[in-house]
């Protein structure tokens, strides 16, 4: 999958009808030459029925509609119908390189059988999403899920669609600080 790490902001991580999947990139103190983090991200769309999840980093909170959930460690949270969160101690970080423990991992069970896991480090998330081919395509930093990697190019997404999320379709309440402009680099 295309990951930019100099791009800071709001970027697609999956936009399909129905799906809407954020991320927040910014600069940590750990970040190298500009590069990039994802700090949070947002899941909403027509699939959580108006609701929307955000993730953030162990320095921010996890809300629901922008009420805090999942505060203790380990916690569950649970919507009938919508969303099975459950926030606990995993056994293996998505990143290997990351030794830290313990790993404070949430696990969604999303509709349409998507699956999310998240690492919530310090000052950055790692990412993990499951899901089938949605019908009407979609398309983000994830690519298409048409199996054709050659098309999930920084640049081939790009002529589809702008990765960069507006103002009205953000699902973060307060738009992103960091919106520098950082030469478009990537590790593709």
């Amino acid at each position: 999958s295309v990951v930019n790490i100099y791009g800071h902001g709001d970027y697609w991580i999956v936009r399909s009808r129905a799906i809407s999947i954020q991320g927040r990139y910014n600069a940590t103190e750990w970040g190298i030459d500009g590069q990039s983090a994802t700090r949070a991200i947002a899941i909403g769309g027509r699939f959580m029925r108006g609701h929307t999840l955000i993730i953030e980093a162990m320095d921010g909170q996890m809300t629901w509609d922008g009420d805090a959930i999942l505060q203790d460690f380990p916690s569950s949270f649970e919507a009938e119908g919508i969303i099975s969160a459950s926030y606990h101690e995993l056994e293996e970080p998505i990143d290997k390189i990351e030794t830290h423990r313990p790993i404070h991992g949430v696990d969604l069970d999303l509709p349409h059988g998507v699956r999310v896991t998240v690492n919530r480090w310090a000052k950055h998330l790692d990412v993990l999403i499951a899901m089938r081919p949605q019908r009407g395509g979609q398309d983000g930093h994830c690519g298409n899920l048409n199996f054709d990697a050659k098309d999930d190019t920084l640049e081939s997404i790009s002529a589809r669609m702008s990765l960069r999320v507006s103002a009205q379709d953000s699902l973060f309440p307060i738009a992103s600080l960091d919106t520098a402009h950082v030469a478009e680099k990537s590790i593709a």
